[in-house]
């Protein structure tokens, strides 16, 4: 258990040095200009902006697909019985941090069908083998399913 929380806060704070390094010289909405000095009640984490074609090939490298299907994309079925719900109308329904949120910790919002015996998510942990920046695509990825999405091919053509 303890070794899971440490792994949870290390993934975490990957996650935030991973955000100041993708933002480079960058500014991002609501952080202010360089020369200001940030008070903690104006300041919010920002996610970095994430390559929807990268985290595609993400999904492909952890074979989310065999758990999740995404309709109008050319995945194997998923299949068994840790089948997790259909993604491609999900963009329309959250924000980008919830899919982030859902990778890094599958147990933060389980409907009753998704859920193991023990009361936690049948998904399972990334943390220890996904990198940030893999993360941050892949949540880019699933943000760009919705109605008639366009997600990018490999190949570069939308669907």
């Amino acid at each position: 258990m303890a070794r899971k929380i440490v792994s949870q806060l290390l993934f975490l704070v990957l996650l935030v040095i991973a955000c100041h390094d993708r933002a480079g010289s960058q500014e991002q909405p609501g952080h202010g200009t360089k020369g200001e000095v940030h008070q903690l009640q104006e300041w919010r984490f920002a996610l970095p902006q994430g390559d929807p074609r990268r985290g595609r090939e993400v999904f492909m490298k952890f074979e989310c697909y065999s758990c999740h299907q995404v309709l109008g994309e050319k995945f194997p079925q998923p299949g068994g019985d840790a089948i997790g719900p259909e993604l491609s109308q999900m963009a329309s329904m959250h924000p980008l941090e919830y899919f982030v949120e859902s990778i890094m910790n599958p147990s933060a919002v389980i409907d009753d069908r998704y859920r193991a015996a023990d009361g936690r998510s049948k998904m399972p942990s990334f943390n220890d083998i996904m990198a940030v920046e893999e993360l941050i695509d892949l949540a880019a990825f699933l943000k760009s399913l919705g109605v008639g999405h366009s997600s990018p091919s490999p190949g570069g053509r939308a669907h």
